[in-house]
């Protein structure tokens, strides 16, 4: 997975445990994605306090997953037996949250909800000073695990 993937899905995930759930349904409401998922995170752990709620987890995650629209290119097709080449438009969908960063927010977030040994935490999140913070944000509480 590429990297931007990863830090984008950690984003998401920094931001449904320290943004308002209040603001993020706003955010959410007006089309914002990025929201959307960070929304569909709180639901789906009960976060900040938010009783869980896997219906509204999943909504928002749909919503947050959906295509936002296109994105037009064009593609050379190159001409045959003398004849002449032409350009095609090809409308590609075009996604604010992408599978990358949506595995890399649900992989991280079931490292940090598990509590699980910091090796794997620091896996599942990138790396241990980030699965230590994550942890420490989650619980409220700090982290156990001291960062080298």
């Amino acid at each position: 997975m590429p990297v931007a993937s990863a830090s984008g899905g950690i984003t998401l995930l920094r931001d449904a445990l320290s943004v308002s759930v209040a603001e993020l349904e706003t955010k959410a409401a007006s089309g914002d994605a990025r929201a959307q998922f960070s929304t569909s995170l709180v639901y789906q752990y009960g976060l900040q306090g938010t009783p869980a709620d896997p219906v509204k987890a999943t909504t928002y995650r749909q919503q947050a997953l959906s295509a936002k629209g296109y994105m037009p290119i064009t593609q050379y097709i190159a001409g045959l037996n003398g004849n002449p080449g032409r350009t095609a438009i090809i409308n590609v969908p075009r996604y604010d949250v992408t599978a990358g960063e949506a595995q890399a927010a649900y992989r991280c977030a079931q490292a940090v909800a598990r509590r699980v040994a910091p090796a794997v935490g620091a896996a599942a999140c990138g790396a241990i000073e980030v699965y230590a913070e994550l942890v420490s944000q989650w619980s409220g509480e700090e982290s156990r695990w001291p960062v080298i």
